[in-house]
C-alpha cells in the first residue's frame, strides 16, 4: 500500500472480470490488469477438487509470470455456479461445463437441459467467487476471501448481457436476471463484489 491507496493486480485474461473488478474497486483501491494482448496470462490447469485451490493456483502462477515486470500484490479467481438439485453441479466445472472447451452458450443448454422438470426449490442455486492474493515477489498467500449471492435458474434465457450464466441467473429479491441488469446493479450486489470487498478489508484497506 502506497500513499494511502491499495494497488491490486487483478490475475485473469477474462476482459469481464477486469472491468467488473475495476468498477467495484471500493475507495482507496486502485486495480490495475496484470496481463495483455501483448503480455497474455500463463495458461494455468484448473485442476483442483475446490474453488480454494484453482484461485491459489492461478495466483501462484501469475505472480511467478509478472515477479521481475511488477511489485506488489496480484489475485486471481476462481467461482462458478452451484445449483444444489444438480448435487452441485456445475461448481468446479462452470467455465467447462459443456467440455473443455465449451462456449458460455453450451454451458447454458447443458444445464438448462439437466434442470428440465425441475421446479420450485429445485431450481435454487448460487454463485460462489473465491479470491487468493499472492505477493509478486515472494509468491506468499497475502489474503483470501469468498462471497456468494443465492437466487434461482431460470427456464429459458433472459436476456443476453454478462457472460457465463447471468442470462439464466435471477438473484433473490429481483425479478430480472444477470443477463438483463445493469452492470452497476450486479456488480452491487454479485458473489464478485462481496468477496473483492472481503478481501480488500482483509488487507487492510477502508
Amino acid at each position: 500500500m502506497a500513499d494511502g491507496v491499495l494497488v491490486l493486480f487483478v490475475g485473469t485474461g477474462n476482459a469481464h472480470k477486469v472491468k467488473e473488478f475495476s468498477e467495484m474497486a471500493p475507495a482507496g483501491v486502485t486495480v490495475r490488469p496484470a496481463f495483455s494482448r501483448e503480455f497474455p496470462a500463463p495458461d494455468v490447469k484448473e485442476s483442483g477438487e475446490s474453488f480454494f485451490t484453482n484461485a491459489w493456483a492461478k495466483a501462484e502462477a501469475f505472480a511467478r509470470a509478472l515477479r521481475g515486470k511488477a511489485a506488489g500484490v496480484v489475485f486471481a479467481d476462481d467461482s462458478g455456479l452451484v445449483v444444489p438439485a444438480l448435487s452441485g453441479e456445475p461448481g468446479i466445472r462452470s467455465a467447462r461445463y459443456a467440455g473443455e472447451n465449451a462456449t458460455d452458450e453450451q454451458n447454458r443448454e447443458r444445464l438448462l437441459g439437466n434442470m428440465k422438470g425441475l421446479s420450485g426449490d429445485q431450481r435454487q442455486a448460487f454463485f460462489v467467487c473465491v479470491l487468493v492474493a499472492v505477493d509478486i515477489a515472494s509468491g506468499g498467500l497475502r489474503a483470501a476471501a469468498s462471497g456468494k449471492v443465492f437466487g434461482r435458474i431460470t427456464k429459458g434465457l433472459m436476456g443476453e448481457g454478462g457472460f457465463g450464466y447471468d442470462p439464466v441467473f435471477v438473484p433473490e429479491g429481483y425479478h430480472a436476471s444477470f443477463g438483463i441488469m445493469a452492470s452497476s446493479e450486479k456488480n452491487r450486489i454479485s458473489h464478485r463484489l462481496r468477496a473483492f470487498r472481503n478481501l480488500c478489508q482483509a488487507m487492510g484497506a477502508r
